[in-house]
């Protein structure tokens, strides 16, 4: 059904390929035909709710592998979990008992003494199923987690109040919202300006992109929170409006940047996301800003992997992102996550497009580069760019597809072959693919009114 609703308000569609720029690697889809077949997206679904709860526990597994090539990921990770129980909550596909497993184990987390010398909310990862705070090596700490926790919890704690049942309201009262409220004061309390490790865990900054922008978010959601009282929800918007400047620094005249010292860099992608959804966004869907950071990302991953210059010249739809250029972790690839993260924020300009807060002329120039389209428009907009995130979940497809893996998705697709490789069964590649499957029902349903 999710593919047959894009499908009705696509048979209408014009495209607009022309020849794909040889900077960009994009390629337009040259018909409306949907990325995945219904049984594909069961199938999908099946393994990703598989990594849920796992042993019992509330825990989410980063992946079902002991040996990838960084080692076992058979971990929670606070950052993979935080963000894999948000999608399933918006995709509904988790009813409130298995959220409030997840809300358990998070503050069973909290509670604990840390063994690393460090503020447990920003603990990385746990042990499965001990729940035991991993005391090995690591880039530590990690300051979005906190607010990506209480993202994760939120949704849950405003479904609970809106109960006509009293103990709903109780358990957010006396558990939920205290643990949520901790999370939120770690960032109050200044740990969004804190010195942190990246998304990827390698390179330490005070000011990462990804960081600021979800837990802007985080802030700007909690004080709008029923139970949030004056003094805390003051706190909260305060702190809030002190990051939004920081956040707006990071468009550099060419395209937004992670941080100074990784400047390109795929987590901007699934950050920028991530901030459209933030009640006071720093940038929209629309903004010229968007646009320029897509037409710079494709240029530079384009020249990065080969699969992207095969694809293109062989007529297979969209493009590949990895996590940045000069990537050297299991060889460097192009990563399911990023690739369907851009394909969610074409699916958004899209439903802006069509909800009339789309790209203005100027910005339209800049997104007929950076996807190959000709005579890009207000009218014929929505429908483009809802093609251009059909095809790079088409790309995504096709090679998931080639390597014969039962549609499990896996961390990465080779970069010479595009066969699926490193750690089996991503838990946040599978979040990142029904993110966009979500944001591609919500384009049609904009384009349809």
């Amino acid at each position: 059904m999710l593919l047959e609703a894009v499908a009705v308000q696509r048979r209408s569609l014009v495209f607009l390929q022309g020849d794909p720029s040889s900077a960009s690697c994009f390629a337009l889809p040259t018909s409306s035909q949907s990325p995945f077949s219904d049984d594909e997206i069961a199938s999908m679904k099946k393994q990703y709710l598989a990594n849920v709860g796992v042993e019992g526990t509330g825990a989410v597994v980063a992946a079902p592998d002991h040996n990838t090539p960084g080692g076992s990921y058979y971990y929670h990770w606070e950052r993979d979990g935080a963000l894999t129980m948000a999608s399933l909550q918006a995709s509904q596909f988790v009813d409130s008992a298995a959220v409030r497993k997840y809300a358990d184990w998070v503050k069973g987390r909290q509670a604990l003494q840390d063994p690393n010398g460090i503020d447990v909310r920003t603990e990385p990862k746990y042990m499965i199923p001990s729940g035991a705070v991993f005391t090995g090596g690591w880039c530590r700490p990690q300051n979005d987690g906190p607010g990506l926790r209480a993202l994760a919890l939120l949704p849950l704690a405003e479904a609970l109040m809106a109960s006509s049942e009293e103990s709903d309201h109780t358990y957010v009262r006396t558990s939920l919202w205290p643990s949520i409220s901790n999370s939120l004061a770690y960032l109050t309390g200044g740990g969004w300006q804190s010195s942190t490790c990246d998304l990827w865990e390698e390179v330490r900054s005070e000011d990462f992109y990804w960081n600021r922008v979800t837990a802007k978010k985080a802030l700007e959601r909690g004080a709008s929170f029923s139970l949030a009282n004056a003094t805390a929800a003051a706190e909260m918007r305060a702190a809030a409006a002190k990051i939004s400047p920081t956040i707006a620094a990071h468009f550099d005249g060419n395209f937004i940047f992670e941080s100074s010292n990784r400047k390109l860099d795929g987590a901007v992608i699934v950050g920028l996301n991530n901030g459209f959804d933030d009640p006071k966004p720093v940038f929209t869907p629309g903004s010229k800003e968007v646009a320029a950071t897509v037409l710079a990302y494709n240029r530079a991953f384009c020249e990065e992997y080969p699969i992207n210059q095969a694809d293109t010249k062989a007529g297979v739809a969209g493009v590949l992102y990895g996590r940045y250029p000069g990537d050297h972790y299991a060889g460097g690839n192009p990563w399911i996550l990023t690739s369907a993260a851009l394909a969610q924020l074409l699916y958004r300009v899209a439903a802006s497009a069509a909800a009339g807060t789309g790209p203005d002329t100027p910005t339209l120039k800049v997104w007929a580069e950076a996807l190959g389209a000709k005579a890009l428009n207000a009218q014929n907009a929505a429908s483009t760019f809802a093609a251009a995130g059909d095809g790079v979940l088409a790309r995504i497809a096709h090679h998931v597809r080639a390597s014969n893996v039962g549609f499990r998705l896996d961390e990465q697709l080779d970069k010479q072959s595009g066969a699926t490789a490193s750690a089996k069964s991503l838990t946040w590649s599978y979040a990142e693919v029904f993110n966009a499957l979500r944001w591609r029902t919500h384009a049609a349903a904009a384009a349809a009114k």
